[in-house]
């Protein structure tokens, strides 16, 4: 069992160095991409000054060096996200409030892309205990994953269909649940547990990064993840938490499960 557990620490601080690497490395590469950035930029504003003929050209072949440039070092943030993730801080937080939030900020993006966005949140449910800012990475993410895989499908079918992604919320015996279901392309037979590793895609311009850093998000708040694919078309993720713990009344009573979940918030909210 010792020796179990020294290997254990072994791993943990071997881990830990290549973080410390790759967060230098990463340092170390992101400084002249952000110069060749500026440098671009510049070059843009000053295409002004080129023969009208040769202008586009020039313009065109620049944006698309910014863009492959950005692209590339938000490749290295997420990398360097999942190397040395940052130190969490969680806290009792009422899941479908969090949602609404998130899905105010999310619609318009949504609409832009032709994909209606609705929300089915069941009500009066156990708080969760997450980090606020880590978590809101993880919807938009699989936001972010269900409406490029609704845009792969009208490409491949050559049908502008209406998209539709749905964000939903559930309690079982299992825990607190996420759910966020598409009617995209789906998941091939055999690759729901692929779309987790890192690096793994489908996508022409994909990381591999992003779902794996879901999951590993999920799984430093003792959660898990899972996708299926639906009745019809697409896919559903669903996000598996644990409940909060409950608080006692301010008399030392036992509390009721489901007010107790409305102080807890409240007091946190009131900090």
């Amino acid at each position: 069992m010792r020796k179990r557990e020294d290997g254990e620490k072994t791993n943990e601080e071997r881990l830990a160095y290549v973080g410390v690497l790759a967060a230098g490395l990463i340092h170390e590469i992101k400084t002249p991409l952000h110069a060749i950035l500026l440098t671009v930029q510049m070059l843009v504003e000053d295409s002004e000054r080129l023969p009208p003929d040769l202008r586009p050209r020039f313009e065109r072949r620049s944006r698309r060096v910014h863009g492959e440039v950005k692209s590339l070092a938000r490749m290295l943030d997420m990398f360097l996200a999942f190397a040395r993730p940052p130190k969490a801080d969680p806290a009792p937080l009422d899941l479908n409030r969090f949602l609404r939030e998130l899905m105010e900020f999310a619609t318009p993006e949504m609409e832009e892309a032709g994909i209606v966005l609705e929300t089915n949140l069941a009500e009066d449910m156990y708080p969760v205990v997450i980090d606020k800012n880590q978590f809101t990475h993880v919807v938009l993410n699989l936001l972010k994953n269900a409406r490029e895989s609704i845009e792969a499908l009208r490409e491949k079918l050559e049908d502008d269909f209406e998209g539709r992604i749905i964000v939903a919320t559930a309690e079982d015996e299992e825990g607190i649940n996420l759910i966020i279901e598409d009617n995209g392309g789906g998941i091939a037979p055999g690759e729901e547990e692929k779309v987790f590793e890192f690096f793994y895609t489908t996508k022409p311009k994909g990381t591999g990064l992003g779902l794996a850093l879901v999951q590993r998000t999920v799984e430093d708040h003792r959660g898990r993840i899972r996708v299926e694919q639906t009745a019809g078309r697409g896919a559903r993720f669903v996000v598996t938490l644990p409940r909060g713990n409950l608080l006692p009344f301010d008399d030392g009573t036992e509390p009721n499960p489901r007010e107790s979940v409305r102080i807890r918030i409240q007091r946190e909210s009131n900090r």
